[in-house]
C-alpha cells in the first residue's frame, strides 16, 4: 500500500544540547581537548607525512571508502585517505560542512581496521578524538579500537553512535546507499516503458520527490534530538512504497478500489483532513512544540497540496502506462491512502 507513512514521534528535548553533542576539538591545543586525559594523550600523536598524498578538491571521501553503493562499488582506501586528509579534521567542522563521513571519521577507521595503510590504533585514536561526538559515542569508538587488536569486528563510525544527532547521520547515509542500490530497479522497470510513458514520469517523479520532502520535514515531528533519524526513516519508507507500488503495478496488479469507490473516498479524505487540521490547531499549545511535536497546520496544508500535484501526476502517467485501470479508480486508491496518512498523524499506533 503505497506511500502511507506512520508518524514518527520522538519525545521533545531541550535542542540546546545538540551544541553539546559535536564540540569543537582542536588538534593543536591538547589541552583543550574535552572528554578525559586519553584523549589529550592521542593529541600528540603525529600524523605521518607520507600518508597524506593528494587528492582533488572535489573528492568525496565517503564515496572512496564505502563505494558509490555502500557496497564497494568505486571504492578505493587509498585514495579516501588522500581525500580525507585533504577535508576538514575537527568535528565542528565537519559538522558545518555537512559531511560527517569524511575527515577524521574515514582517517579513524583506516587506521583502526587498516584498510590501505598499515594498521595504527594510536593514530586512530587520535582521529577518533578529533572526529567528537557524544562522550560516550567517543569513548565507545577508543575502546573500539581496542577490540580490534583483540581480535574484535572492524569498525564503522556508526557502530558506536548514542546520540540523536549522529543517528541521523547514519540514517540519512543508509538512505543515500539504499537509494543508489534501487537505482538498478528503476532502470528494469523503465526499460519497458514507451518513451510516452518515460516522458509522462519525469512530472510524476518530480511531484513525488516534492510530496515526499514535505512528508518527512512537516509531517514527522522533528521535536527531538533523533528527528534527522525519523526524516530520514520518513523519507525512505516512502520511497520504497513508491517503487514497489511501480513494481507491482507493472506486474499486473491493480488498486482493489473501483472508480465508483473514489466519491466516497474523497468524501473521507475531507473529513479526515478537517478533523486532523482541527485536532493540531487544538494541540498547538503556548510552547515550542505542541502536542503533536512540531507537526503544525501550516505544514499539513502546504503537504496536502503538494499530494494533490502528485495525485494528478500520478493518473495522467497511470492512463499511458495502465489505460486498463479508469482514472477515478487510481484517485480513490491514493485518496483512500492519504485519508488514513493524515488520520495517522493524530492518532498513536
Amino acid at each position: 500500500m503505497p506511500l502511507r507513512l506512520l508518524p514518527f514521534r520522538p519525545r521533545p528535548a531541550l535542542l540546546g544540547l545538540l551544541a553539546l553533542l559535536f564540540a569543537a576539538l582542536p588538534a593543536s591545543a591538547a589541552d583543550e581537548w574535552p572528554h578525559d586525559a586519553a584523549c589529550r594523550e592521542w593529541a600528540k600523536i603525529a600524523i605521518p607525512k607520507q600518508d597524506i598524498g593528494s587528492a582533488p578538491a572535489d573528492c568525496s571521501a565517503q564515496v572512496l571508502y564505502y563505494g558509490r553503493d555502500g557496497k564497494g562499488e568505486g571504492r578505493d582506501y587509498v585514495a579516501a585517505r588522500h581525500c580525507a586528509y585533504r577535508q576538514p579534521r575537527e568535528g565542528d567542522a565537519l559538522l558545518e560542512s555537512g559531511d560527517m563521513f569524511g575527515g577524521s571519521g574515514v582517517l579513524m577507521m583506516l587506521y583502526a581496521n587498516g584498510q590501505g595503510v598499515k594498521r595504527n590504533p594510536a593514530l586512530a585514536k587520535r582521529f577518533a578524538c578529533e572526529y567528537g561526538g557524544a562522550p560516550a559515542e567517543v569513548s565507545g569508538r577508543l575502546g573500539h579500537i581496542d577490540d580490534i587488536a583483540d581480535g574484535g569486528e572492524p569498525m564503522d563510525i556508526c557502530d558506536d553512535v548514542t546520540s540523536g544527532m549522529m543517528m541521523g547521520f547514519c540514517a540519512r547515509r543508509t538512505a543515500d546507499f539504499a537509494k543508489v542500490g534501487r537505482e538498478p530497479r528503476w532502470r528494469a522497470l523503465q526499460s519497458a516503458w514507451t518513451p510516452a510513458q518515460r516522458a509522462a514520469w519525469a512530472p510524476l517523479r518530480k511531484a513525488a520527490d516534492d510530496y515526499i520532502q514535505l512528508v518527512s520535514r512537516e509531517e514527522t515531528d522533528m521535536s527531538g534530538t533523533a528527528r534527522g533519524m525519523f526524516s530520514a526513516d520518513a523519507r525512505e519508507s516512502l520511497e520504497i512504497a513508491l517503487l514497489d507500488a511501480v513494481t507491482r503495478f507493472d506486474g499486473g496488479d491493480r488498486p482493489t478500489q473501483k472508480a465508483a469507490d473514489f466519491a466516497r473516498a474523497d468524501k473521507t479524505l475531507n473529513a479526515t483532513y478537517k478533523d486532523t487540521m482541527a485536532k493540531l490547531a487544538a494541540g498547538s499549545g503556548d510552547g515550542a512544540f505542541g502536542d503533536y511535536g512540531t507537526i503544525a497546520p501550516d505544514g499539513v496544508r502546504e503537504t496536502q497540496r503538494a499530494w494533490l500535484r502528485y495525485r494528478d501526476a500520478w493518473v495522467r502517467f497511470a492512463a499511458l502506462r495502465w489505460p486498463d485501470t479508469p482514472a477515478d479508480a487510481w484517485k480513490a486508491w491514493l485518496t483512500t491512502e492519504r485519508a488514513q496518512a493524515l488520520a495517522d498523524l493524530v492518532h498513536e499506533g
